[in-house]
């Protein structure tokens, strides 16, 4: 697809685009990304039956940026929740797999855990695997990230978009996050890149 082009922009920022969404207590074989807006589906941050705010992603519309916006994609962070235990924390991704969809194209399909969340506090703190904490996926530098590398992905207005995290087998936790709905795990993705807005 062509490159948006520039000159048609006011506003270009470096934001990432993310969304959220839970690994239950029972564990999951899919998650999937960019597919509810602000507004709908549920939150994974907020009181039951909550609908997503800015805690959970950025998206305006299902699977797609709004009329004169454009994103280049530069790369990919997966972010589970700080504060779950370290048991989870070691087995939340295992066999995981990450799958990026630009319309009925897969663009990315990886490990799950090459996708480091580049974010946050690092390292493991105070009891035991039951009641310890993980705090961080990888280093928390925003450069320890999956990078696309010299040719950006372009994300157009009519561009469809999505992504998955998947299983073959639902890996089970015990993990209870602050203000969640439901014990689970809330999971961010992160697109990094360059985001562009047509003049208003």
């Amino acid at each position: 697809m062509p490159a948006p082009q520039i000159s048609q922009f006011v506003d270009v920022t470096v934001q990432p685009l993310y969304d959220t969404n839970t690994v239950l207590a029972a564990g999951a074989t899919q998650l999937t990304y960019f597919a509810s807006p602000l507004g709908q589906g549920l939150s994974a941050f907020g009181a039951a039956g909550q609908a997503k705010t800015l805690a959970d992603t950025n998206m305006d519309l299902a699977g797609q940026l709004p009329s004169g916006q454009n994103y280049k994609v530069l790369g990919f962070r997966a972010q589970p929740a700080f504060s779950i235990i370290t048991a989870d924390a070691i087995s939340w991704s295992t066999g995981a797999w990450f799958v990026f969809t630009v319309g009925q194209k897969p663009y990315l399909r990886v490990p799950v855990d090459t996708l480091p969340a580049g974010c946050g506090v690092w390292g493991t703190a105070f009891g035991t695997a039951a009641t310890g904490g993980v705090f961080a996926h990888g280093l928390p530098s925003l450069s320890n990230s999956f990078q696309v590398g010299k040719k950006p992905l372009d994300l157009s207005s009519t561009t469809n978009f999505g992504a998955t995290i998947n299983w073959l087998v639902a890996n089970a936790n015990t993990s209870t996050v602050i203000h969640q709905p439901a014990a689970g795990i809330p999971v961010r993705i992160y697109l990094d890149g360059f985001f562009y807005r047509a003049v208003q």
